[in-house]
């Protein structure tokens, strides 16, 4: 297998997720440190200006949203199984459930209280994407709303997690933890004490938070941008041909030009579709700087259809 290199910033709580099963699968890993706005000069020419954090990238293959990252990452490693067998589609269920749920009430009751600490780059740069406003001056306001909203969803976790299991699904860790983790994770490391204390539920949660936390984030060390663009540009993109009939259903056909576009918050990616799958979008980018690449999405989440090049 290439090199698994991770292009991510230390703040993003996606990229926590994604980092935590890194270190479940005990991998070596690559970090490249991305800008946390917008532009991404080093970035761009390999995603075609994909916006979300983060990115796997393995050779000349990109893997874009933690939804299909967890999945490329459970097929590797000889430790843990993010999805364990028999209980796949309940890993996925949940974790949709519980971060759809609560990652923006998170998000919006942890920045609330963050006044003097978000640059305002940041806030201008994602409102037209969340269509939220997060300047803190804006949302501390609504601080109860958020709060009853996160912990209407930390209750039904608790609830879970009521009969002393060690993770959600049971005695072993699984992508579903993941899921749930993050976003509390990230109120609690920026929110303060304050947030900490304010959401719900602390002693049936904080064992079970605690116990994911310890898997660490595996071995890995730090990659150049550079060196990252090098590994794509000396990296033939794979052919996939796994094709379903469902594709012909909605007008696409293999080898046409289609934007793929996040259905919740985020901007069309445009390339050549190559694969379509159960699981799974395959779109051929090209850039001078770094040749022909293959962009991977899930199919959950995102849209596809026809583009105009």
């Amino acid at each position: 297998m290439s090199q698994v290199i991770l292009h991510h910033y230390q703040l993003s709580p996606y990229s926590e997720k994604i980092r935590l099963a890194l270190g479940l699968k005990a991998l070596n890993w690559h970090s490249v440190e991305i800008p946390v706005w917008t532009p991404r000069p080093k970035l761009t020419p390999m995603t075609g200006g994909y916006r979300r954090t983060p990115i796997l990238q393995v050779g000349a293959e990109f893997y874009c949203d933690t939804l299909l990252i967890l999945h490329v990452i459970d097929k590797w490693g000889a430790s843990g199984a993010l999805y364990p067998k028999g209980q796949e589609g309940l890993a996925k269920a949940f974790g949709w459930w519980i971060e759809k749920g609560s990652f923006m009430n998170a998000v919006c009751l942890t920045i609330g209280n963050m006044g003097g600490k978000i640059p305002q780059e940041l806030v201008d740069e994602r409102r037209p994407l969340f269509r939220v406003n997060l300047d803190p001056e804006a949302l501390l306001p609504k601080r109860a709303m958020y709060l009853q909203r996160l912990n209407a969803h930390l209750a039904w976790l608790a609830e879970v997690l009521a009969d002393d299991r060690k993770f959600i699904l049971g005695k072993d860790l699984s992508a579903a933890d993941l899921s749930a983790y993050h976003p509390i994770w990230f109120a609690r490391q920026n929110g303060g004490p304050e947030i900490a204390e304010l959401m719900s539920f602390p002693s049936v949660v904080d064992p079970w938070y605690q116990r994911v936390a310890a898997l660490g984030h595996g071995d890995h060390d730090d990659m150049t941008p550079e060196q990252a663009i090098e590994v794509a540009r000396v990296n033939q993109p794979n052919e996939p041909d796994g094709w379903s009939p469902e594709a012909h259903d909605v007008g696409l056909q293999r080898g046409d030009w289609v934007s793929v576009t996040p259905d919740d918050y985020g901007n069309p990616v445009h390339g050549t579709i190559l694969a379509w799958t159960a699981d799974e979008i395959v779109i051929r980018h090209e850039d001078p700087s770094v040749g022909k690449v293959n962009l991977h999405f899930p199919r959950v989440g995102f849209d596809v259809a026809p583009a105009q090049r």
